[in-house]
């Protein structure tokens, strides 16, 4: 039963990850606005769903809800194209709401272990700072949603990496029998 749970774990932290990464380099400004990150996320967003669900069958109730969430996120993104034509203030409240739902959930996480406990506290401070940027036409706070989202994905990253090399480290990767 283990054997799945490392599997929902490590691909739907790793989505969260790929589609972070893309839509905040551009936020930090390392580059202008690229397709990539728009292109990711519809199908990322598909993945993270259906990990969700398998996330939810294993009784991994906090990584169900992470997935959820983040697959109506980035399917919302990506209907809208990311709010272009949306006015600043109405995009600062669709973030506002959005970085509410993660900080309830970082509340809920504070047994779940440090990187994940991170990667929500970043998750929501990324949304929060994209709020506030939109809300006031502040470049600079639109700059600080970019690289606290890319720290975010490194903690995404992280843990995806932690579970799938956790799993491995027991000997019998792919032994059903040998998992525990």
């Amino acid at each position: 039963m283990n054997n799945k749970t490392v599997v929902t774990s490590t691909i739907g932290y790793m989505c969260l990850a790929l589609v972070g990464w893309m839509i905040s380099v551009p936020n930090a400004g390392w580059y202008g606005a690229t397709g990539h990150g728009m292109a990711m996320m519809f199908p990322l967003a598909v993945v993270l769903g259906v990990m969700g669900i398998l996330a939810f069958q294993r009784g991994r109730t906090l990584d169900a809800i992470i997935f959820f969430g983040g697959a109506g996120l980035f399917w919302a993104n990506h209907m809208l194209g990311m709010g272009a034509g949306e006015p600043g203030s109405y995009m600062g409240w669709y973030d506002f709401v959005w970085a509410a739902f993660f900080c309830w959930v970082w509340v809920g996480s504070f047994k779940a272990g440090m990187v994940r406990f991170l990667f929500l506290l970043g998750l929501w401070l990324t949304l929060l700072a994209q709020a506030i940027g939109s809300w006031g036409d502040m470049h600079w706070f639109m700059v600080l949603s970019g690289y606290l989202g890319l720290i975010t994905s490194i903690l995404a990253a992280i843990v995806s990496a932690n579970e799938i090399i956790r799993h491995g480290l027991r000997g019998n990767p792919n032994d059903e029998s040998s998992a525990a």
